[in-house]
């Protein structure tokens, strides 16, 4: 009970107004600060004794703010389904119950919490993160990890922290790698995919597999650029094949796994390459 009047207490401050423009990834959702107040009270009914009182987690529930689910959700289309598939709550109402406008609010509410750590937000302060050890971070990169699979020390990352020299930029980019311009949506792109472009094969029933860099898609669409640069649409077909690759997924799957001990480590490891 106590635990639960100090986080209402902490959720009486006055709302964030969120991050300055352009901030974040291009489809940042736009905080309803009045669905935000109402999923205020959700979270707090159901989930603050497992999340903690800004959704950073707790010994007994795992980070919201860099969820997996939570960040790729939009206007609760992910917590909803997951909600409805049954998940334990702090009341012990079955989460089944909850209506899909308290799913939405519920997401307003995380979403002003994620907005509070990105930089230009009111609430962000640039802390001492320095604080790992780099020993385990070069173990955890080597190892559990899997970073080797697509990074080296002496290639792309060489020198990284003299390229990005302040720890706080280091973390974020190494947490939410940056796309490069042209590889997502369909704005201007260069003639040559860059490396973290998202490609996509589509496989007719019939001729030859086409491929290149994916513009967008929905489910009657796929555009891409092809490799001389020409942007082509395909009507999706019964039978047709949709393969998409996206050399940033590890790093996305990589957000549902990492501890914050891990992050501290690995940053204190690649401030280390000078």
């Amino acid at each position: 009970m106590i635990t639960l009047l100090l986080s209402v207490l902490v959720f009486a401050q006055a709302p964030s107004v969120g991050p300055r423009p352009n901030v974040g990834p291009l489809d940042r959702p736009v905080v309803d600060a009045a669905a935000a107040d109402r999923g205020r009270r959700v979270y707090a009914t159901e989930c603050v004794t497992c999340h903690g009182a800004s959704a950073r987690g707790s010994e007994r529930g795992a980070s919201l703010v860099r969820s997996r689910l939570v960040l790729e959700d939009r206007q609760g289309s992910r917590l909803g389904p997951f909600l409805k598939a049954g998940h334990p709550t702090q009341s012990g109402t079955p989460s089944a119950n909850l209506a899909a406008t308290d799913a939405a609010d519920l997401m307003h509410f995380l979403r002003q919490r994620i907005n509070d750590t990105l930089r230009g937000s009111p609430l962000f302060a640039v802390q001492n993160i320095l604080t790992g050890d780099p020993a385990a971070g070069e173990a955890y990169f080597n190892g559990e990890g899997r970073c080797t699979t697509c990074h080296s020390v002496t290639g792309d990352l060489a020198r990284i922290s003299s390229r990005i020299p302040l720890p706080v930029d280091l973390q974020q980019r190494m947490l939410f790698p940056v796309r490069g311009r042209g590889a997502r949506g369909a704005g201007a792109a260069p003639a040559a995919p860059t490396r973290t472009a998202i490609t996509v094969t589509i496989t007719p029933t019939s001729g030859p597999a086409l491929s290149g860099v994916l513009v967008e898609e929905d489910d009657f669409y796929v555009t891409y650029r092809d490799p001389a640069s020409v942007v082509r649409t395909i009507k999706r077909a019964p039978g047709m094949k949709v393969v998409k690759t996206d050399p940033l997924r590890e790093h996305q799957l990589l957000l549902d796994r990492i501890t914050d001990k891990n992050i501290h480590d690995l940053v204190a490891y690649l401030e280390k390459l000078k």
